[in-house]
């Protein structure tokens, strides 16, 4: 399997777990499907998404666990600059302090694995 294949596979999977977490958000929803599309017809779309809107301006703050900086990035690039990766940021700010510490400890793990399979695939590019 390609580093590429495996961030894809990741991403649809966080997406599927957050929406079985948070069935209210309908957002979460339909990013899961935008991102199932995107998948099939073109991976590297939501590697370049992810890399863009996520791992440049949050890969600090997801290894640091930095949770009031992941809010307000959030707040301010919803406002700018909605996208299909965009939705599982607002679950800082909407839904954290509902879940539980195993669930965000789960959300802080495969942020930080998309990071790591992030910068692999941007590597392989190279």
């Amino acid at each position: 399997m390609s580093m590429l294949s495996a961030f894809s596979n990741q991403i649809v999977k966080f997406f599927e777990e957050l929406s079985e977490v948070i069935p209210e958000e309908k957002d979460i929803k339909m990013a899961t499907e935008a991102i199932k599309g995107a998948k099939k017809i073109n991976p590297r779309l939501i590697l370049d998404l992810f890399y863009e809107h996520i791992y440049i301006d949050l890969n600090d703050a997801i290894n640091g666990r930095d949770q009031p900086f992941i809010v307000e990035y959030g707040r301010k690039k919803i406002a700018t600059q909605f996208n299909e990766i965009m939705p599982a940021i607002t679950i800082f700010d909407r839904h954290w302090t509902t879940l539980s510490v195993s669930t965000q400890d789960a959300i802080w793990k495969y942020l930080k694995v998309l990071c790591i399979l992030c910068e692999k695939v941007k590597a392989e590019k190279k």
